[in-house]
């Protein structure tokens, strides 16, 4: 009679089994004790992040594990489908994930011969810290070390940088000198042409015509310190539509880095070209320049993300989160580097966020 009974047990087991309704082609027979069991996060969690830490038991002889997390309890809108994990932990990776949403999670062990049942289906919701626009502005000022009219304008934005008071908030304002073809042998073009050529394609006639200024991508005209200022103040009055946040980790040995990016879209319209950048910037740059200058400041070094820009989508109330991994070459300065992320339109070049950090 038991040897019956556990005949029975299994028959029902396998037709169980059976009628699991998945994607998969191996068909599970394992007992509920070969289930992995979440462990992190927990069902019903509130997580302030968006690349999320998962953690669930081993399973015994299990080769590999494969977890999903989807929008719907059903597991039919996946945002992330991953098999082959060799161990019992997994990190989602940056960009499949978006602020204040709802998520479900599952996992399922993978042996030599068979899988296991999925998991049971977790919940969790992702509520980041809340970012805000600010009233910060971009100042791009294409220049060369030859160029003589580039002085003036040169010296205007230094004040700007050394908060002397040149406009209505010159803490809001960032600087970003890009070093041009106008003349030959500029060693700050020269140190990186691939991403000063990038940046002179993105403004056509930077290549010559300097100096040239850009503010939050469109061209400020001749430099004039009045006008120049007036446009400025014009922007400063008011917000920005996006808002960007910056953690940065860096070692100073190993000249090693990773920024985190954090991108909200606080208004307007859904766009399908935007990108970001990273830039790279080394201030207090000592050099006899020919056109008199000797010091140089907010002087592009490398574009960390692509030469053309990182390219994301997000609507209106989104927060997406990124992360670029960076190295400081020995000839640059790392007491006098910043990191300047910023969010640019590729058909307008409309600059909608920008925001600075501190390399070291």
């Amino acid at each position: 009679m038991k040897q019956f009974k556990i005949i029975l047990l299994l028959v029902t087991a396998v037709l169980f089994a059976s009628c699991e309704s998945n994607d998969d082609t191996i068909i599970s027979q394992n007992p509920v004790f070969n289930i992995p069991q979440q462990i992190e996060p927990q069902d019903n969690s509130i997580l302030s992040t968006l690349t999320p830490f998962m953690d669930w038991t081993d399973v015994q002889n299990a080769i590999s594990y494969r977890v999903q997390i989807a929008r719907d309890e059903g597991f039919a809108q996946l945002v992330e489908d991953t098999s082959g994990i060799n161990v019992s932990q997994y990190n989602v990776p940056a960009g499949q994930m978006s602020d204040s949403n709802s998520y479900y999670w599952r996992v399922r062990a993978v042996t030599t011969s068979d899988s296991s049942l999925w998991s049971s289906a977790f919940s969790f919701s992702t509520l980041l810290e809340s970012i805000n626009p600010t009233n910060k502005v971009l100042i791009e000022l294409f220049t060369n070390t030859s160029c003589v009219p580039c002085v003036d304008p040169n010296r205007y934005l230094d004040q700007v940088n050394l908060n002397q008071g040149i406009t209505n908030n010159d803490n809001s304002v960032i600087i970003l000198r890009v070093h041009t073809t106008m003349f030959a042998g500029d060693p700050f073009y020269l140190y990186n042409t691939p991403d000063n050529d990038a940046r002179m394609a993105v403004y056509p006639g930077t290549n010559v015509s300097n100096p040239r200024g850009y503010l939050l991508g469109t061209f400020m005209s001749t430099y004039a310190s009045t006008s120049w200022t007036n446009r400025i103040n014009e922007q400063l009055a008011g917000t920005r539509p996006f808002a960007i946040k910056l953690v940065n980790t860096y070692d100073s040995v190993s000249r090693n880095g990773s920024v985190s990016v954090r991108i909200k879209q606080a208004s307007g319209s859904s766009y399908s070209d935007l990108v970001y950048h990273c830039a790279l910037a080394e201030s207090e740059i000592a050099y006899n320049a020919p056109n008199g200058e000797t010091v140089f400041e907010n002087t592009m070094r490398d574009l960390i993300t692509p030469s053309t820009g990182q390219a994301f989508s997000i609507t209106t109330g989104q927060t997406n989160s990124y992360s670029q991994n960076y190295n400081v070459a020995s000839i640059i300065n790392q007491n006098h580097a910043d990191l300047i992320v910023f969010v640019q339109r590729t058909s307008t070049k409309e600059v909608l966020a920008v925001e600075r950090i501190k390399v070291k």
